[in-house]
């Protein structure tokens, strides 16, 4: 279709001018018709007709053109549709409890190029650890913070927090480009700190924290709050809003300690100060993912690693179906990708 558009396209002004042309012709000779030229006047008419065929001839290969692109439209926008439900609706294998956390689809990322596991051993090789390697958000990099991505680290605040930053990138641009993902909004490791461990529960502490960063809590699917327990463990807290329901996610799938209780306790006080009106959650529900839900770390160094695949995984709207195994790839990823400033795809 497109071959015919650009054919018709073509003959039309060659066509039109034609018959201009003849017409004008036809013109002059009519004139001199009383002088005898009837001939040539007769054989400029059959120009004219000729070219006039020839202008609907182009004008009807246009037409078909035409409807041929209307067709290719209409079909890949019903392409568009279909990948839409897919996202949203899943083939049986692939459909998990009601008691999972958000995320339909698998995800499987792809291996790092040659070029690639080059630039992260140059990283990771030795020198001075006050040295800063990149920036993220006006948050340095240190050869020091990356040390702790090498196997059988803990990862640090630094780290994790710039990752953090990945991760709201990737959702806004997400958004943004109208991308069938879940409204996120996910806030940094010092949030639960400030709000419920200085020294105790103390909302206006982080009153603050949404207006700064512009975001309207109620108007997200899922608000994800990174945890770090006594500087000893990394767990993740949900308020999932989509479902109504308040989620940990423990690596070592040990007990919430009360956090869900301080989640909750939260957004009560987020909507009477922000929506001036107290919040009825009494349909909300507590969910504790278990063992059987959600990944198990095996060791006792890679719980940074497990909670920040785990926001990633929710932001990308994706299983939280990762493994042990995964962790020492995870971790060479993570490095390339604060050394991109962005997520690897």
């Amino acid at each position: 279709q497109s071959m015919s558009e650009a054919v018709a396209a073509e003959l039309l002004p060659a066509a039109r001018a034609a018959v201009e042309a003849a017409e004008e012709g036809a013109g002059r000779f009519r004139v001199k018709a009383a002088g005898g030229c009837e001939g040539e006047v007769a054989a400029h008419e059959a120009a004219l007709e000729q070219s006039r065929t020839s202008i609907s001839l182009a004008e009807a290969r246009l037409d078909e053109a035409e409807a041929g692109l209307a067709a290719l439209r209409e079909a890949a926008e019903a392409a568009a549709a279909a990948a839409e439900q897919e996202f949203f609706e899943p083939d049986a294998d692939d459909v998990l409890e009601e008691n999972f956390p958000p995320g339909r689809r698998r995800f499987e990322p792809r291996q790092l190029t040659e070029a690639e596991e080059a630039a992260v051993s140059e990283i990771l090789q030795p020198g001075n650890l006050a040295e800063k390697l990149f920036e993220i958000n006006n948050t340095p990099i240190t050869r020091k913070d990356i040390a702790t991505l090498k196997p059988l680290e803990w990862l640090n605040d630094e780290v994790i927090n710039c990752f953090v930053e990945l991760l709201r990138q990737h959702a806004s641009e997400a958004e943004q480009a109208g991308e069938p993902l879940p409204k996120v909004h996910i806030f940094s490791s010092l949030f639960y700190t400030k709000l419920a461990e200085s020294p105790e529960y103390t909302y206006a502490n982080v009153r603050r924290w949404t207006r700064r960063a512009k975001v309207d809590l109620f108007s997200r699917d899922l608000v994800i709050v990174p945890i770090n327990q006594g500087n000893m463990h990394w767990t993740l807290g949900l308020i999932n809003l989509r479902q109504k329901r308040f989620e940990f996610i423990d690596s070592m799938h040990g007990s919430d300690g009360g956090r869900l209780a301080v989640l909750r306790r939260f957004l009560e006080d987020e909507h009477k100060d922000k929506k001036c009106a107290p919040l009825d959650l009494s349909d909300w529900q507590d969910v504790i993912y278990t063992i059987a839900d959600t990944p198990h770390q095996t060791n006792g160094f890679d719980c940074g690693m497990f909670m920040s695949r785990a926001a990633e995984h929710l932001v990308r709207g994706v299983m939280v179906d990762f493994t042990q195994d995964d962790m020492p790839d995870f971790r060479r990823r993570m490095i390339l990708e604060l050394a991109q400033s962005r997520l690897a795809h």
